[in-house]
């Protein structure tokens, strides 16, 4: 479960986990059930925030939808996709785990599709806000960096030749 108990599996290979292993073990324990917390929040505030995010989105794009089929409920079921992947990775506290299971593939997926950076950068961000705005405070804490980190490996791809957006 999580890099970080992987991470020490491995190293203790053959022998007994030190003081300072056992240590982050039990801080990643400790953790949990605040980690746990923010998941549920997240989930019940999710459709609210995609909901904001994607009526904000399509002001600022109205283009969007003569490019894509179904546009709008597609970016919908991806930017969910993000924000699930983003509550599992903090729960396992590794961020390698949405980057692998999700992002990279997602990344070459609007690629793809002739998204440009500045609109996977700007819905990523719009649907923090959203998430910011109404998440409790603790979870605030343990959900943000993911979602932050999405924005920073989603939006790193090349201009498209023709962008669709």
């Amino acid at each position: 479960m999580g890099n970080l108990l992987q991470k020490l599996a491995v190293a203790a290979d053959g022998r007994y986990f030190t003081a300072d292993e056992q240590r982050q073990i039990r801080e990643y324990a400790e953790s949990l059930p605040a980690r746990l917390a923010a998941m549920h929040n997240l989930e019940q505030i999710e459709e609210a925030a995609l909901r904001s995010a994607i009526e904000e989105l399509q002001e600022h794009f109205p283009n969007f939808s003569r490019y894509h089929d179904q546009a709008w409920a597609r970016h919908f079921r991806d930017l969910q996709l993000v924000v699930r992947a983003a509550a599992v990775a903090m729960v396992l506290d590794d961020p390698q785990e949405m980057d692998d299971q999700l992002l990279f593939w997602l990344r070459t997926m609007f690629a793809a599709n002739n998204y440009t950076p500045a609109f996977v950068r700007e819905s990523l961000v719009r649907l923090g806000v959203a998430v910011r705005n109404r998440l409790e405070a603790d979870a605030t804490h343990w959900v943000m960096p993911y979602l932050d980190r999405a924005v920073q490996v989603l939006s790193e791809f090349p201009e498209p030749a023709t962008a669709a957006v």
